[in-house]
């Protein structure tokens, strides 16, 4: 195994942004893409072990006592891609780590680049601009002046994942910071602003990944129905929010396993939010329970039928430092000593410092458009269930064409 006594930091940082806006519309099915069946096989695939990931991650945040209290917001399939393409230049114990917690090693058995191709086929339709749902991602690498890269990381990192490579001086770190912190910002629509508050003098290279979403309602909320109603936090915790107000067909169902309640509220482009209400002083147990197995089962035993659904307006903005969680779930040698990243360069021993994720999200009833759609729903004449979001619930953002999970988190107050 490659080893050293110091081995030079490689910074890997994330950035996520998510809008929930609305606008009235009817979702159209994606366009297939080379009617390839297994491209979609290959998809399918990664989104199932990329739900995995997700879910063991969010777990993984939830336990760690400083996050008790705190809301949940990160990106997995931001955090899953960049972690992937590290892996391009991972070798040894470094990547079968790497694999084993990305649960990527279930993809690898016969190609080794199979993962990687099933990246780039996930990110292209996402992304595509057939495809109605706004979704923007994007992966660059900041390399350090005279920094001697193999070139068959970067042919590899442009063609799976379409990564922009740009030279920095990390010697100026002001100077730097402020080249990573304007492509952030303007790749974010000026959501993040100093993603990059400090920067080591000895990094001598960034992988950043971005993603942008602006989702949009398929039917909008009325914002003549928003009113002041309680959130109850915790038992002696009470907050005042803007209460949304829908009524209307949904997907819907109550899980005796998981002692949930869920709804999905759909997006254009053939996304949905997926919102999870636990019972009173189940949250913690459903948060350890949580698995893909159930979280089928949640989903597809939801039945289409008229609801009534109150959902607060709220904003999330989380940040982490991913190193000791990754380091946790079984990502070890690459922040070590031990890392091996020889597949990036072999004239620089390198290791990875950190592991930064930031993202933010906002849901209310303004869109980033404007529409206006007429029409009538017919409703029965006996009342429909209710969900009422005012306690802390759980949420996920999923695409259905390519089964993916884009963002995932938790709402403990909606005020803060």
């Amino acid at each position: 195994m490659f080893k050293m006594e110091k081995l030079i930091p490689v910074a890997l940082l994330l950035v996520t942004v998510l809008y929930s806006g609305i606008v009235s519309v009817n979702a159209k099915p994606a366009v297939p893409n080379e009617n390839n069946l297994n491209r979609q096989q290959s998809i399918f695939k990664l989104s199932a072990v990329n739900m995995h990931f997700a879910l063991r991650l969010y777990r993984q945040i939830a336990s760690q006592p400083s996050s008790a209290s705190k809301n949940i917001f990160f990106s997995p399939i931001s955090i899953s891609a960049a972690l992937a393409m590290l892996s391009l230049g991972a070798k040894h114990n470094t990547l079968d780590q790497l694999q084993q917690v990305l649960w990527l090693s279930n993809m690898t058995k016969n190609d080794a680049a199979e993962m990687h191709v099933a990246f780039k086929y996930l990110l292209q339709d996402l992304t595509s601009e057939s495809n109605e749902l706004h979704l923007k991602m994007g992966n660059s690498l900041y390399i350090q002046q005279g920094l001697n890269l193999k070139n068959k990381f970067l042919e590899d990192t442009r063609q799976f994942y379409e990564a922009e490579a740009s030279n920095v001086d990390f010697t100026a770190p002001e100077e730097a910071k402020e080249q990573i912190n304007t492509y952030v910002r303007n790749h974010t629509d000026g959501k993040i602003q100093d993603f990059i508050k400090e920067l080591n003098r000895d990094t001598v290279m960034i992988l950043l990944n971005y993603v942008l979403f602006k989702g949009k309602w398929v039917k909008t909320f009325d914002p003549l129905d928003t009113s002041e109603a309680d959130f109850f936090v915790d038992d002696t915790t009470t907050v005042r929010v803007q209460m949304m107000k829908k009524m209307g067909m949904f997907y819907h169902s109550y899980d005796r396993q998981l002692s949930s309640s869920v709804i999905l509220v759909p997006y254009k482009g053939n996304a949905s939010l997926i919102l999870i209400l636990p019972d009173a002083g189940k949250l913690a147990e459903v948060e350890q329970n949580l698995n893909i197995t159930n979280f089928q089962n949640l989903i597809f035993s939801s039945q289409f039928s008229s609801a009534s659904l109150h959902l607060p307006k709220f904003s999330l903005k989380a940040s982490y430092k991913l190193k000791d969680l990754l380091t946790t779930m079984g990502i070890i040698d690459a922040f070590t000593n031990n890392a091996d990243l020889t597949g990036i360069s072999e004239s620089e021993p390198l290791k990875v410092s950190e592991v930064t994720h930031e993202a933010v999200l906002d849901v209310d009833e303004k869109g980033t458009e404007a529409a206006a759609v007429t029409g009538i729903e017919i409703m029965p004449m006996s009342l429909p269930p209710k969900y009422v979001f005012n306690k802390p619930f759980l949420l996920l953002i999923a695409q259905h064409n390519t089964k993916s999970v884009l963002f995932a988190g938790r709402v403990m107050n909606p005020t803060v």
